[in-house]
């Protein structure tokens, strides 16, 4: 017996056989759906039900005296925020530890997930040449309105939303990268194909996600979401990719090797060199 069959066997047969501590409020304004989706995510972030396997849709639907559509609603939902996982032919189960994105010499977020049994799925959602924007072109070391490639991706594992993309390439790289790569292949290592990657500069920022982002990440205006700024430099100096990285912070940890040789330092960023603070990198 899982240990959520054993939470809910541990109920009081009144409360079991009455429902009523399961209950959803049928007069609220508030969708079936999301109230049950509210309820599911108190089950899940308790401690008992960590890393095991979760009910079914039948069992939910027995439990809350709901339809098997209402389950699969608000089930999709906890996936799309991470919270739970669907194995086909296996059943659902609780995500119970945040994935490393480990940053290091040798980092390929595409192949580390892969190899985590977590394989990622591109969604590409914009891929277009325009014009440079001000703040991007400060970072890419370009003129305004230079033509640049600017790709958004959408990046998902088991269903589950793990990041949401923007990428900046310099113009000099920008028409070698294909729409078929980028619905394929990291970034990353699409640029190391074309050039000889040297460094990377990163900066993380957790913040609450607020309305826009907890949309554009399908989670609650109140969870927490991790902000990366990149900036990828060539062993000449050029800044190749820049951008901004969205993650909900209930998938997604970043872990850093840290190099100390001073030779990984020889190349100095345009702010570093003349000392004026860079724009943000907006979207």
């Amino acid at each position: 017996m899982s240990s959520i069959e054993r939470s809910y066997a541990d109920q009081p047969a009144k409360a079991r056989s009455t429902g009523d501590s399961l209950a959803l409020d049928r007069g609220s304004a508030l969708p079936l759906y999301a109230q049950l989706k509210h309820r599911l995510q108190t089950l899940i972030q308790s401690e008992a039900f960590q890393g095991d396997r979760f009910y079914s849709d039948q069992e939910i639907g027995a439990m809350f005296c709901v339809s098997r559509f209402t389950v699969r609603q608000a089930i999709q939902e906890l996936v799309g925020q991470g919270l739970l996982r669907r194995v086909q032919g296996q059943g659902t189960f609780v995500n119970a530890d945040k994935f490393d994105e480990i940053f290091g010499p040798q980092m390929d977020f595409q192949h580390q997930w892969e190899k985590g049994g977590r394989p990622l799925v591109f969604h590409l959602c914009h891929f277009a040449i325009q014009p440079c924007p001000a703040s991007i072109a400060f970072h890419l070391g370009v003129n305004v309105g230079q033509d640049v490639l600017h790709i958004e991706r959408q990046r998902s594992s088991s269903e589950a939303m793990v990041s949401y993309d923007y990428r900046y390439i310099h113009p000099d790289l920008a028409g070698s990268i294909t729409e078929q790569e980028a619905v394929q292949f990291s970034l990353l290592d699409l640029l190391s194909r074309r050039v000889t990657l040297s460094h990377a500069q990163n900066s993380i920022e957790a913040v609450t996600a607020g309305s826009e982002l907890g949309k554009l990440l399908n989670v609650p205006p109140d969870s927490a979401v991790l902000i990366r700024k990149l900036v990828y430099f060539s062993k000449d100096g050029m800044p190749v990719m820049c951008g901004r990285s969205y993650s909900p912070g209930s998938s997604v940890r970043h872990t850093f090797t840290v190099a100390l040789a001073s030779d990984h330092f020889a190349t100095q960023s345009k702010s570093d060199a003349d000392g004026r603070s860079p724009p943000e990198i907006n979207d």
